[in-house]
């Protein structure tokens, strides 16, 4: 899905504020609208990291401090997300800034929202990112971390009730194709190591899929919120068992 493309159409000017500055120090140059094409991808992808990183700063510091759980979350978000050196210490410069920061939060989320173009898949990973800061504690999150997660799903157009089914049943986190991060990912969702055979593979796919079926769900009366996030579960779940059979080998 290449939605860098409508970014560099847009026009946005998105530079304005703390998160510009960083981002400018970051690259070391002014960055304009003539900008070569390029260049505003490589703006674009800082961009939406520093929108992430500064939110899960703030949805973090929104129950009254950063806890030791909530910086182990970061550090395993930064890892899972495969970002290099130099960007991950960009990552976590923002992150440390923006605890401090007077920039509103929801500025980030719709900031965030008009770059990626209310791409569904970007937002989803986006917000589930935030949602696993705000859940990684023992404590139940807070009315404001709640508050801010309901904020985003307006603001990145994700269905409503998609917070709450993740209250409710979980959440993944998604994986992109053909990276050894992402094959650990494919293996977790299907609740496997990667020392697990084909057959177990196979078996823990089919136990899965069944226990999502839209009739099974649609028969225990659930709400239809729950019904859409099972089918997106189902789309994760194909996905990772591909990957994994890719991985194999097997056809």
């Amino acid at each position: 899905m290449n939605w860098w493309g409508k970014i560099i159409g847009s026009g946005l000017g998105l530079l304005g504020g703390p998160i510009g500055v960083i981002i400018g120090g970051y690259m070391g140059h002014k960055i304009d609208e003539s900008a070569p094409p390029q260049l505003d991808k490589k703006k674009a992808q800082l961009l939406y990291y520093a929108y992430f990183f500064s939110c899960a700063a703030k949805i973090a510091k929104a129950d009254g401090s950063i806890s030791k759980p909530e910086i182990e979350k970061i550090e395993s978000l930064i890892q899972r997300m495969g970002l290099t050196p130099k960007m991950e210490r960009f990552a976590k410069e923002v992150f440390r800034k923006s605890k401090s920061s007077q920039r509103s939060v929801l500025k980030d989320l719709k900031d965030c929202s008009e770059l990626i173009c209310h791409d569904p898949s970007i937002a989803h990973s986006f917000m589930g990112g935030l949602f696993e800061v705000a859940t990684c504690e023992t404590k139940k999150s807070s009315r404001n971390q709640v508050q801010i997660l309901l904020s985003g799903q307006e603001y990145f157009k994700l269905p409503k009730g998609t917070i709450l089914s993740w209250y409710q049943g979980g959440y993944n986190f998604p994986f992109n194709e053909n990276s050894s991060a992402d094959l650990k990912a494919s293996y977790e969702m299907l609740g496997l190591s990667k020392k697990a055979k084909f057959e177990d593979v196979k078996k823990a796919y089919r136990d899965k899929i069944n226990t999502l079926h839209p009739d099974r769900l649609q028969s225990k009366d659930l709400p239809a919120e729950l019904i859409v996030f099972a089918k997106e579960q189902v789309v994760r779940l194909n996905l990772a068992y591909e990957n994994i059979k890719s991985a194999m080998e097997v056809k």
